[in-house]
């Protein structure tokens, strides 16, 4: 996402937290004696990520669960009696970069590397429309943003893409492996292979039957992700798709891959497997969840700049209390 479309998402969603009310009206209910929403809507100025979500908050007190929402977890360093601070958005942007280089968050924004800094530093605090274009930056995942604040099918131009982010979650519900077939569609060897011996080439890619391949492309097709071009399918685009937003579904997606993880394991797959049990503080296993995560953030940082398609992988982890109940 560049500034420009950041600009475009921006204003909308002035628009969607104003609801109904006039610009007056919204502007004195989150504390502005002058008529500035209806600056903000027209894209004359901008507020600062942190004024705008501090007004979101003051309008939609539910928007005080933000950061958990969307990362599924209560951030340690949140102060509830200001979540919205210019040190809270810092902090935030700060764990959704990872170990992404500045210059690669840089150049996915345009924006110049000393603002970036200053931003995820918090010495300098981004507008609006620069905080959605970070947030895509980093996570690649700004619509899941948007959508803790307003719905994203309200807004004209996320519509689209939020239409065919909801049929993607679905089908990865619904069909594990489509979303490993999806991305076996990118290697090099599937542009080599002949039509006709495509799917036959997917199965013995990722290890599984020619059948389950042909549901999971049919799946893929449905969904609008897919297409055919000279006979083979072909990736529409593939789209980052976050599974955590439906609880139930999420959990059994995760004991779905991690069961085929133990299936080659047992079958003596070649691969990294392994367990550690041991003793810990409760603040330590807290910890490390964090590394777990700013490991997380570093491998898909990893991925999505790796530029040749060879083979699927499948990262599965486990980090729990055994004492604990479900």
């Amino acid at each position: 996402m560049r500034l420009k479309q950041g600009e475009i998402v921006a204003a909308e969603l002035v628009c969607a937290v104003r609801g109904r009310r006039s610009h007056a009206a919204f502007s004195k209910r989150i504390g502005y004696r002058s008529n500035i929403t209806r600056r903000w809507a027209a894209g004359e100025c901008w507020p600062t990520a942190a004024d705008f979500l501090t007004a979101c908050w003051r309008v939609k007190p539910s928007v005080a669960g933000l950061y958990e929402s969307f990362d599924r977890r209560a951030p340690a360093w949140l102060d509830p009696s200001d979540p919205f601070s210019a040190a809270s958005v810092a902090r935030f942007l700060s764990e959704q970069r990872g170990e992404t280089p500045i210059g690669v968050i840089a150049e996915r924004t345009g924006f110049n590397r000393y603002s970036v800094s200053r931003w995820l530093k918090g010495t300098a605090q981004p507008r609006l429309p620069e905080l959605l274009c970070l947030i895509e930056a980093t996570s690649r995942r700004v619509l899941d943003f948007v959508a803790c604040i307003a719905d994203p099918a309200l807004l004209p131009s996320c519509q689209d893409e939020w239409s065919k982010l909801c049929a993607a979650r679905s089908v990865a519900y619904d069909s594990p492996w489509s979303h490993a077939v999806l991305h076996a569609l990118e290697l090099e060897g599937y542009r080599e292979v002949s039509a006709a011996r495509s799917n036959g080439w997917l199965a013995r890619c990722l290890g599984v039957s020619v059948k389950e391949v042909g549901e999971s492309l049919e799946a893929l097709q449905r969904s609008g992700q897919i297409r055919r071009q000279r006979g083979k399918w072909r990736a529409d685009r593939v789209i980052a798709v976050d599974t955590s937003a439906d609880v139930v579904r999420s959990r059994a997606l995760k004991a779905a891959w991690t069961k085929v993880a133990a299936e080659r394991l047992a079958a003596g797959a070649p691969g990294s497997f392994g367990y550690s049990v041991f003793a810990i503080s409760r603040p330590d296993l807290q910890r490390l969840r964090g590394l777990q995560l700013q490991y997380v953030r570093a491998m898909q940082s990893l991925i999505a700049d790796s530029q040749r398609g060879e083979c699927v992988g499948l990262y599965c982890a486990q980090l729990l209390d055994l004492g604990a109940e479900a």
